[in-house]
């Protein structure tokens, strides 16, 4: 990653040791922002922090599939969010089909102040081989952003240097909180009984076998076959990112989407680590498109950008207080806040049932308009290939066939191949879309 201007390191001293955590350029209060000072203070744990911090970069430099792409997205470095309260670190794997994210909770912060705004930090290899030296005996004094600070206005930015993240990472993170928004609660573990199911899950290369885990109260059981009561763990071996923190771990919860979408969060002393894995091993989220339907209508922009300003950097983002003050009401903000979503200024809190800012150091709406999925929709229809064909009914030439394309209130059907190997569970096909584009043009 590009744009630190100094690197991050973790010193020791007579009174303990110093963790220096080097920003990129951020998204502020203020602006965006050279080098941001988002934290800086004694934290209560130093041996869950280091180790926290270590797992969402461990996800950043792992590859589950690979897809072509994975030595070029190798060492992209972790996005950190201060909202006041509390840190969340999180990352993409080079996959994309592992998400992670490490909450620095106010109870895990101890002294430290917490500042406001979205960027990277630097986690170099140095850095990575001291965090796993870090005990709890030593106290650890946590700065995030010590390099100092510079700002950039509309009018005047004195920011070279850009963060290089690429789309298909960003449009990871993006689709990753509307999957959480939507998940429903699947089991719960406590106590001894959680490092003791990590440990039990098969220790082979990844992605690693399809598992389906039976919740029982006396310890989970992972079975390779589906049966009544059980959710599943798809490619088992992702779930190796809880390795650093499972001997801390004091509770598991699984949460589910009807798509197969799975997150885990572990929660330790003074934070919690969340993974959450796409239905396949060999799917990433960036492809998920469940908010491309919603994209393509240009009143989402609209109510978003309305709303963006009305966001603050709280930890909790409340739906019915955002639709008071615009007068927007609940159905258009909760559209507003799915294109948030999409353009990366949101994340999800599946623990607190909440929305959450954060606002990703890139250009959201450049990455919006090249999404592949809707860039190939709107080639269609430029180049005259809908056609409606009844009420509802419309025709799409693509590639020497025709497809049918049906509008109806509840759900988009194409006759595609796309569209009948997924039966809608990876958002509207570029044939589909083309279509709404059409309509909402």
């Amino acid at each position: 990653m590009t744009g630190y201007r100094t690197a991050s390191v973790l010193e020791h001293g007579a009174e303990g040791a110093r963790l220096d955590l080097a920003t990129a350029l951020g998204v502020t209060p203020l602006g965006r922002v050279e080098g941001p000072e988002f934290c800086s203070g004694f934290v209560t744990r130093p041996d869950v922090v280091a180790a926290g911090i270590l797992a969402v970069a461990d996800v950043a430099g792992s590859r589950y599939v690979d897809h072509g792409q994975a030595a070029r997205l190798i060492n992209l470095d972790p996005v950190v969010t201060a909202s006041g309260d509390r840190l969340r670190f999180e990352s993409m794997s080079a996959c994309s089909g592992v998400h992670a994210r490490f909450d620095l909770l106010p109870e895990g912060l101890g002294s430290s102040r917490v500042g406001f705004g979205t960027t990277n930090v630097d986690v170099n290899h140095p850095l990575r081989t001291a965090l796993a030296r870090v005990d709890r005996a030593v106290p650890l004094h946590l700065s995030v952003g010590s390099g100092g600070l510079r700002a950039a206005t509309p009018d005047a930015t004195h920011v070279e240097r850009p963060v290089d993240l690429p789309d298909r990472w960003v449009r990871g993170l993006a689709e990753v909180p509307s999957l959480l928004a939507r998940m429903q609660l699947a089991g719960e573990l406590r106590g001894p009984a959680v490092p003791a199911f990590l440990a039990a899950l098969p220790r082979v290369a990844p992605p690693g076998p399809d598992l389906h885990v039976v919740p029982r109260p006396a310890g989970w059981r992972a079975l390779g076959s589906p049966v009544p009561g059980t959710f599943p763990l798809p490619g088992a071996s992702r779930l190796r990112g809880f390795d650093r923190l499972a001997r801390h771990a004091t509770r598991l919860l699984v949460h589910a989407e009807p798509g197969g979408s799975t997150a885990w969060v572990l929660e330790v002393p003074g934070g919690r680590l969340t993974l959450a894995l796409t239905a396949d091993a060999w799917r990433g989220f960036s492809g998920e498109g469940q908010l491309l339907q919603l994209l393509a209508r240009p009143e989402a922009a609209a109510d978003g950008e309305r709303l963006l300003g009305e966001l603050g950097w709280e930890p909790a983002v409340d739906p019915a207080a955002l639709a008071a003050a615009t007068g927007m009401g609940p159905a258009r903000t909760a559209a507003g806040l799915a294109w948030l979503a999409a353009s990366g200024r949101l994340g999800y809190d599946l623990v607190e049932q909440a929305w959450f800012h954060r606002g990703l150091p890139v250009d959201a709406g450049a990455v919006l308009r090249r999404n592949p999925r809707l860039v190939s929709a709107q080639a269609l229809l430029d180049g005259g290939a809908v056609q409606a064909t009844g009420k509802g009914r419309w025709r799409v030439s693509s590639g020497g066939s025709d497809y049918e394309v049906l509008v109806a209130p509840s759900r988009l059907q194409c006759s595609c191949p796309w569209e009948d190997r997924h039966h809608g569970s990876r958002g509207p096909c570029k044939h589909g879309l083309a279509v709404l584009l059409h309509l909402y043009g």
